[in-house]
């Protein structure tokens, strides 16, 4: 055998074992890839649903619970076309996409409460709310979401600022007023004025619920009681008790 002939056959099969390798390497590397987009969007898709969680809580309106979870959908819906083999992340896309027709049909499996007990607690459900204008910053950049949508998903999420810091700050005020311990229960409501004062909803109606606000300070001012007027939010605890006392009597 010639030895140009062997030589021949020698680079063939060096050549073909780096075709080989290449062609392996590109699919390994796509394969990566691939994995890696699919990671994202899951990853994506659970840090709307972390959100959504919040809201779902505090939140008694749904067109900003809907937009993330439209956002979720989206996300899994582009994992599983990389991975339409992957049954669980079939399932879970089913699932969300189940939530976000109750969504839109304004259902929910939970009670909605709009404010919290303490300043601390109020602080922190503060920031995590903050954090969704971020997300929707992210969506913004990516096209997913217009400037307009944006702007308006935005304000819903100030809006709801506003509203957990008034009620909370009127919650607390009434936990004092049942000790009437007048000083901090002033405070409280004044904090609640100003946030009215900063926030942007109807002209009229903020005057109106600013000028109940102080009409209460001033009362509380006059008489040197507290706890014989009507509470803001918190339901008394005999009031409490008379409504489970009645949920737990048996019906004829």
């Amino acid at each position: 055998m010639p030895t140009t002939f062997i030589i021949a056959v020698i680079a063939v099969l060096i050549i073909g074992s780096f075709v080989v390798s290449a062609i392996s390497y590109s699919r390994q590397q796509a394969l990566k890839k691939k994995k890696q987009m699919v990671k994202r969007y899951q990853q994506q898709a659970d840090e709307a649903l972390s959100y959504i969680s919040l809201l779902l809580r505090v939140d008694e309106h749904y067109d900003l619970i809907s937009q993330l979870q439209i956002l979720v959908v989206n996300a899994l819906t582009s994992a599983v076309r990389l991975n339409p083999d992957d049954k669980q992340l079939q399932s879970h896309l089913n699932t969300q996409s189940i939530k976000l027709n109750e969504y839109r049909d304004k259902q929910r499996h939970n009670e909605v409460c709009c404010w919290v007990t303490s300043d601390s607690e109020l602080a922190s459900l503060q920031s995590q709310i903050g954090q969704i204008n971020k997300l929707l910053d992210l969506y913004r950049n990516k096209g997913d979401l217009n400037f307009a949508r944006h702007q308006e998903l935005q304000s819903q999420v100030h809006k709801l600022q506003q509203d957990l810091s008034i009620n909370s700050y009127l919650y607390q005020a009434d936990c004092f007023a049942e000790q009437n311990d007048i000083t901090p229960y002033q405070l409280y409501i004044k904090q609640a004025i100003q946030t009215l004062k900063k926030s942007s909803i109807d002209a009229k109606l903020k005057n109106n619920r600013i000028k109940e606000l102080s009409d209460r300070i001033q009362a509380v001012k006059t008489t040197g009681k507290a706890n014989v007027l009507p509470s803001f939010i918190k339901k008394s605890d005999t009031l409490i008790e008379d409504q489970e006392s009645s949920l737990s009597e048996p019906t004829e």
